[in-house]
C-alpha cells in the first residue's frame, strides 16, 4: 500500500508539473478568442443589403457608408470616405476615399470599385429609385468619385449615410452569383461574414482592414473583438434571459415587461433612443361610414395618448404630427398646433358623431344610424409589441364615444398588402427612417393607400429637393397640415426603444435614431 501511494503520489506531481507549462510551451498564455454576442428578434432576410428590403445589426457591421450623419442627427462627417466636398449648387458631391482602403476580404476597395456598388444598387436594390438623382458617377483616379445630380437633392443624403450606402464587393458577388452572395456577402464593414446558420445566428469575424474617419469613433481601426455572434432569438423573455445568465453581452429590442426589472439590475446597462416615425391607426377613407371626415374626426379626438402612454408604462412619446423628434425636420411648435386640432376633446367627438347622423337610440352603448350600428373592425400588428398592447386600450377609448371596435391580429406585412388592396377599415401601421421623406412612401400616389391625393404627391416632390433646412422643415410643416385635415390616419405615439448590455461590455454609443456603434466596445475582464 505505502509503495502504491508513493506512485500516486509521483504521478499527481509530474502531471502538475506538465500542466505548470514544462517543455517548450512554458511561461507562454494561452490565447483565447474574445467574442461579443448580441441577441435580437428578427433573423435577416440575407447578407447582401443591395438585395434585402430591411436591414439590421447584422448588415450595420458588415457595411460602412462613406458618410454619416453624427449621434444627434444634425452634421454630415466622414465614415468609409477620408473627406468629402458638396459643390456650391449641390449638384455635385466629390468623395475621396483612404489610399488602403479595402474589403473585408482584404482585397483593395477603389473608386471604381464604389462607382460598380452603387451602379449595381441602381440595377438590384428594391430601393433602387433613391439613387434616382445621381445623374452620373465619375472616377477621377484611384481615391476619388465623383456623383453628379441633375438637382440637388436632400434625400439623398440619408440613403447615402445608411447602412444600405455601404460599399458592396461586387467582383465577388459577380464571381458567385446574387443567390449566393446574398447567403455569403462581402462589403467593406467593421466586420466580416464567417457563416450564417439560418434559423440560429450569424457569426462575424474582425475585418483587419477596417479603418473609419468618423470622429465620433476615437478607435479608427478594427474591433477589439475577434469576433461577434448575432443570435437571432424571437421570444423576448428568453432574449434577456441570454443576457441574464450570460450568454448574451448585449440584447437588442428589450421587452416592455423587462425595462423596470432591468433598471434595477446592477449588472445592466439601458440604452434608449427614440423610434424615427409614428406608429399610428390608417383609415380606409373609401368605405362607409369611414369615408365622412366627422367621423376619422371624431375617432382622433376620443383617443387619449396620454392614457395609452401611462398604459405602455411611459415607454412611449404622443404624437399629433406625423414626424418624430429623431427625424431630421420635426418641429416641436407644429406639434403643439396639431395637439391643439386633434388632441383628446371627448365631448367634441360626441358631437360630431351626432353631426354625422349616429345616435345611441337603445341605450346599449354604441351609436346606430338607420338601424345599423357604429362597428368597426381594427387590423392589429401582432409582431409590434408597443401596437398590440394599444389595441385594447384604444378599443375602450372608442367604445366610450359609441363606437365599437372588433381587434383581429395579423402579421404586419400582411396589414400592409390588405391597405394596398383596399381591404380594411382600420389598421395598425408603422413607419422609421430618419428622413421625413418616408411620407412620400405613405402618403404619395405610390403607396396605393385610400388616401392618394395628387395635391400630396406634389408637395412631397417639391420636399424631396429642398436643400435648405429651415425652408425645408416649412414645407413639411404644411405637408402634415394638408394630409391630417383629411384625418387618412390618427398618428399614436412613437416608440421608445431599448437596448440592454452587460455592464462589462464597454464603449457602446447609440445615436438619436437608434444607430448603435460597436466601434469602440471592449469587454473589461
Amino acid at each position: 500500500m505505502k509503495k502504491l501511494l508513493v506512485l500516486l503520489i509521483i504521478s499527481t506531481v509530474l502531471i502538475s508539473l506538465a500542466g505548470c507549462g514544462g517543455g517548450q510551451n512554458s511561461g507562454k498564455k494561452v490565447s483565447q478568442e474574445k467574442e461579443l454576442v448580441i441577441a435580437m428578434p428578427e433573423e435577416i432576410e440575407g447578407t447582401d443589403v443591395q438585395q434585402v428590403k430591411w436591414e439590421n445589426i447584422v448588415h450595420d457591421l458588415l457595411y460602412q457608408p462613406l458618410v454619416s450623419f453624427d449621434m444627434e442627427l444634425k452634421n454630415l462627417v466622414p465614415e468609409g470616405a477620408a473627406s468629402f466636398e458638396v459643390s456650391q449648387d449641390g449638384t455635385e458631391l466629390t468623395f475621396k476615399l483612404p489610399q488602403d482602403a479595402a474589403f473585408a476580404d482584404g482585397s483593395p476597395m477603389t473608386a471604381e470599385d464604389v462607382k460598380k456598388s452603387m451602379e449595381r444598387y441602381k440595377k438590384i436594390s428594391p430601393y433602387a429609385e433613391d439613387l434616382d438623382p445621381i445623374k452620373e458617377i465619375t472616377v477621377k483616379g484611384p481615391q476619388t468619385l465623383v456623383l453628379k445630380l441633375e438637382n440637388s437633392a436632400a434625400y439623398l443624403w440619408p440613403v447615402l449615410t445608411s447602412t444600405y450606402g455601404g460599399v458592396v464587393n461586387v467582383k465577388k458577388a459577380d464571381e458567385l452569383g446574387n443567390e449566393a452572395f446574398n447567403r455569403n456577402a462581402v462589403g467593406n464593414g467593421l466586420t466580416a461574414l464567417k457563416e450564417w446558420v439560418q434559423g440560429s445566428h450569424v457569426t462575424m469575424v474582425k475585418n483587419e482592414k477596417y479603418k473609419t474617419n468618423n470622429p465620433v469613433s476615437e478607435n479608427k481601426g478594427p474591433m477589439k473583438f475577434d469576433k461577434i455572434t448575432v443570435k437571432f432569438i424571437p421570444d423576448g423573455f428568453t432574449r434577456v434571459g441570454e443576457l441574464e445568465s450570460g450568454n448574451a453581452d448585449i440584447v437588442i429590442n428589450v421587452p416592455l415587461e423587462n425595462i423596470e426589472k432591468l433598471e434595477q439590475n446592477k449588472d445592466v446597462q439601458l440604452f434608449k433612443y427614440l423610434q424615427t416615425g409614428v406608429d399610428f391607426i390608417a383609415i380606409n377613407t373609401q368605405v362607409e361610414p369611414l369615408n365622412d371626415i366627422r367621423i376619422r374626426t371624431a375617432m382622433a379626438l376620443a383617443i387619449n395618448r396620454e392614457e395609452i402612454k401611462d398604459a405602455l408604462k411611459g415607454t412611449v412619446v404622443p404624437k399629433y404630427g406625423l414626424l418624430s423628434p429623431a427625424q431630421l425636420c420635426y418641429d416641436e411648435k407644429k406639434e403643439i398646433e396639431l395637439k391643439e386640432k386633434y388632441g383628446y376633446n371627448l365631448e367634441k367627438a360626441k358631437t360630431l358623431l351626432s353631426e354625422a347622423g349616429f345616435e345611441d337610440t337603445n341605450n346599449d352603448g354604441i351609436r346606430e344610424k338607420n338601424g345599423k350600428p357604429l362597428s368597426l373592425t381594427m387590423m392589429v400588428a401582432l409582431d409590434s409589441p408597443f401596437l398590440k398592447q394599444a389595441a385594447p386600450v384604444v378599443q375602450s377609448q372608442l367604445k366610450q364615444v359609441g363606437i365599437n371596435i372588433e381587434l383581429r391580429e395579423y402579421e404586419s406585412k400582411y396589414i400592409k398588402q390588405a391597405i394596398v388592396d383596399h381591404n380594411f377599415q382600420l389598421a395598425q401601421r408603422f413607419y422609421w427612417w430618419n428622413d421625413p421623406d418616408i411620407l412620400y412612401y405613405y402618403f404619395g400616389s405610390s403607396s396605393k393607400a385610400p388616401w392618394v391625393n395628387k395635391d400630396w404627391d406634389k408637395m412631397l416632390e417639391q420636399a424631396r429637393y429642398i436643400m435648405d433646412m429651415n425652408k425645408r422643415t416649412a414645407q413639411y410643416n404644411e405637408i402634415q397640415e394638408k394630409i391630417l385635415s383629411e384625418v387618412p390616419v390618427i398618428p399614436l405615439f412613437s416608440e421608445n426603444q431599448y437596448v440592454a448590455a452587460h455592464k462589462s461590455i464597454t464603449g457602446i454609443k447609440v445615436s438619436v435614431d437608434g444607430r448603435i456603434r460597436l466601434n469602440d466596445a471592449d469587454k473589461a475582464q
